[in-house]
This record gives C-alpha cells, structure tokens and sequence, in this order.
C-alpha cells in the first residue's frame, strides 16, 4: 500500500470497544481527507442469532421468527448502533456511510473490504461476546489474518 486508504471501514456492534475504534476511525478520516464506512454485520437467519444449529431446532424456534420479524429485528439493531456511533462521532467533520451485512462477522468484514477499492480497516479489539469469543476465537483476529488490507486494531 504505497497510498493512503480510499475508505476506512469501522465495524460496530454496540460495544465500548468498537465505540473507541470508530471514534479513532474517524480522528484518521479526518487526517486522510477520506469517507468513513460504519459496518454492522447481523447474523443471517434467526437460527444463528440464537446460537442454535438448525439441524436440532425446534419447530416453535423457527416459526417464531418469521423471515419479516427477523428482518425487523435486524433493522432495529443495526439503526440502535449505527445511531450510537454518529452520536458519539457528532461534531467531527467527516463523510459516514452505513452497510449492513448478514453472516459471520469476520468473513462479511474481509469479503466486504476485499470488494472495496483501497480499503482500511479499523475495529475494536473485543466485541460484545466475550464467551463466544472463547469457543471461536476474537473476529479481531481473524480479520487481521485474513484480510488483504491494512488492519488497525484499536485495544481500548
């Protein structure tokens, strides 16, 4: 990367974590002259928002989430951080965009930078689930390994 980044992709999820890493983004975009990209990846169906495998759920699991309450649900909680984000960004003096994204989070952020033109990426070192993080391993640290963009990692 012999140019500065075109874009800085900051994912959020609610957390202090992510809330530090996209203040920080932004304090860059500033710098850069560039537009900041807030990302907020949801899981794809009601199935994986409650951690169940579909192959064991239950008949009333699936028909309590209609594929229109899910999307509902989905919408409420990405506007709920998107909101969060810019509140504590008002007052600095750069471009913000929104994308949702649905699925894993680490893949969705790595394939969403690898189809941007020049991207950076600046996260927080921990998200909201510290036990899932446990059992898979930190999103942070998969994004770092499996991206092909610079990475920042901001350790709040």
């Amino acid at each position: 990367m012999n140019e500065p980044p075109n874009v800085i992709l900051a994912p959020v999820d609610g957390s202090d974590s992510a809330a530090a890493a996209a203040r920080y983004a932004a304090m860059l975009c500033q710098a850069l002259g560039a537009p900041l990209r807030l990302l907020f990846v949801f899981p794809e169906d009601a199935l994986h928002l409650l951690g169940v495998p579909p192959e064991t759920a239950g008949e009333n699991q699936i028909d309590s989430y209609s594929p229109e309450r899910f999307t509902a649900v989905r919408d409420r909680r990405a506007r709920h951080v998107f909101d969060g984000v810019r509140a504590q960004l008002d007052g600095v003096d750069v471009q913000i965009d929104e994308t949702l994204l649905t699925g894993e989070p680490a893949a969705q952020i790595v394939a969403h930078a690898g189809a941007t033109a020049n991207p950076m990426i600046v996260m927080g070192r921990r998200g909201l689930s510290r036990m899932s993080e446990l059992l898979m391993g930190s999103v942070s640290h998969r994004v770092v390994h499996q991206a092909s963009c610079p990475v920042v990692v901001v350790n709040r």
